[in-house]
């Protein structure tokens, strides 16, 4: 280093190691916890994304909610909210509450179309109490639930 700037083979070992740690950062299943999965998935309604009337919600409200409920097991009854990450085109993460995943197994989905303290635009018919949509995560594997075939 002369008048404290760095030499061209430190600067590019910097470099390279910010890159690693960007991509590592970046990968699917970074940061998953051992025995856990962490599933994308999306929600449909006869095979298209589900329709949301965006019009009174607040910013920053997708106006979806998915809720995944174990279902058996020692731990269940555990609620997991997915992260919306396209309330569009219904697709989300299941990343659990430490972003360390949600462990594998079978699971109750709840589904609510509202903005925060509104109306369900789907009635209830798939909330907490009363969805009969049950699905079995499995590990490396998406989550795409059609509600046309719950109906």
């Amino acid at each position: 280093m002369v008048s404290g700037i760095p030499s061209k083979p430190c600067r590019l070992a910097s470099v390279l190691l910010l890159g690693l740690l960007l991509v590592a950062g970046c990968s699917r299943d970074s940061g998953v916890a051992e025995g856990r999965t962490k599933p994308r998935g999306r929600i449909l309604e006869n095979g298209l994304p589900i329709k949301i009337d965006t019009t009174n919600l607040p910013p920053g409200d997708p106006g979806l909610q998915v809720t995944f409920i174990k279902i058996g097991g020692v731990d269940a009854g555990t609620e997991y909210e997915a992260r919306i990450t396209d309330a569009a085109t219904g697709s989300f993460d299941l990343i659990g509450a430490d972003g360390k995943g949600i462990p594998p197994g079978k699971y109750r989905v709840a589904v609510t179309v509202a903005p925060f303290g509104s109306e369900d635009q789907l009635k209830g018919k798939y909330s907490r109490e009363k969805s009969k949509i049950e699905i079995e995560v499995k590990p490396g594997e998406d989550v795409v639930i059609d509600l046309a075939q719950y109906k």
